[in-house]
């Protein structure tokens, strides 16, 4: 987790309220109010999976805390739980509808060749439909994360980098035109 959270330049925002680890500000990633191009680094953990109740399971509880008094360390890590937010969405559109609005703002507060860091799980959706969504985006660097375990996914952290409008090298690396989905 956090190594240096506790500086001047770092920002951590989340909407979630009831994280064990309080972020400095709560932010929609939809709509920050952050000024343009304001930003050089986004680091961007979205919910992965949809469909979930909050606070059912160890891994759909936000607070160590409140956790641990409903079911004990059941991590084999002895790990908090990992939450993700699997409860905010209903659907696969609403969650890419989600990540669509999100990098549409991460392009609007970043500076020229600003890097968006995408972290994602295929538990839901595979990443080369979540990467059509992000336009115009470069994909720098992608690298695979894998995770022992029985129900083991494919993780990935993702480096984006903002490319100007009509950037030749975006248009190449972008999959395909990105919209956001309606319902």
């Amino acid at each position: 987790m956090w190594i240096t959270k506790d500086h001047p330049y770092v920002l951590f925002g989340d909407i979630e309220e009831d994280l064990t680890v309080r972020p400095d500000e709560f932010i929609d990633s939809r709509d920050t109010g952050l000024p343009d191009e304001s930003k050089v680094l986004i680091i961007f953990d979205p919910p992965h999976e949809v469909n979930h109740q909050k606070n059912k399971g160890y891994m759909t509880t936000p607070n160590y805390e409140v956790a641990l008094r409903k079911w004990g360390k059941k991590s084999i890590w002895n790990a908090p739980p990992s939450y993700y937010g699997a409860d905010k969405y209903k659907s696969k559109k609403e969650l890419k509808n989600y990540i669509y609005d999100s990098q549409k703002e991460f392009y609007r507060i970043l500076k020229p060749a600003g890097i968006v860091f995408l972290k994602w799980s295929e538990r839901c959706i595979p990443l080369k439909d979540i990467l059509k969504l992000f336009r115009p985006w470069l994909v720098m660097l992608k690298i695979p994360v894998h995770k022992p375990g029985p129900k083991q996914t494919d993780t990935y952290w993702v480096m984006l980098m903002k490319a100007p409008e009509g950037d030749p090298q975006a248009e190449l690396t972008s999959f395909s035109k990105s919209k956001r989905i309606e319902t």
